[in-house]
């Protein structure tokens, strides 16, 4: 089970904290962001697509299970067959493929059956809904990016200021 713990820790860790650099008040306001925009923009697209029943609570179960079920895909393949594999280039990209098939095998079936829409209207909608949640990750972390830098650069002015005030005095 700590195999398990350490390696859905490690999941997040990537996608969400940016190549190991951020902290983690970071990683939760990214997750909280990813959530929230996951929820409103399968909604939105769902219903724009003609999905007739996509209400937020049948969201809310659609991204909910495909959250688990990408982690645990993602998980199982770290443990369990990324280290028989020898050509790294796949080693890299198979829990990638691993969530591709639940999305494709999964995930799409149960948004047809919940939101009541056809299987390439679902499909799409998951798609620019994984698209949308991505790009609003990456805005978060450049938001988190401009402040530290910003951060970093009143620090530099006010130790120029104090240094010219010293001498002035």
């Amino acid at each position: 089970m700590n195999i398990w713990k350490n390696e859905l820790l490690g999941i997040i860790k990537a996608v969400f904290g940016n190549a190991g650099q951020a902290q983690d008040v970071e990683i939760a306001v990214c997750i909280i962001a990813a959530i929230i925009a996951a929820i409103l923009a399968l909604k939105w697209i769902g219903k724009g697509l003609g999905a007739t029943m996509a209400d937020t609570g049948r969201v809310i179960t659609v991204i909910t299970t495909g959250i688990i079920l990408a982690l645990a895909a993602s998980a199982a393949t770290n443990i369990y067959i990324v280290p028989h594999i020898t050509n790294v280039v796949l080693a890299k990209w198979l829990p990638l493929a691993s969530c591709a098939i639940i999305l494709l095998a999964i995930i799409t079936p149960i948004t047809c059956f919940l939101l009541k829409a056809k299987y390439f209207q679902a499909l799409v909608a998951c798609l620019l809904s994984i698209g949308v949640t991505a790009g609003i990750v990456l805005l978060a972390h450049g938001a988190f990016g401009a402040f530290n830098d910003g951060d970093k650069g009143f620090k530099k002015t006010k130790e120029r200021t104090d240094t010219i005030n010293d001498v002035l005095k």
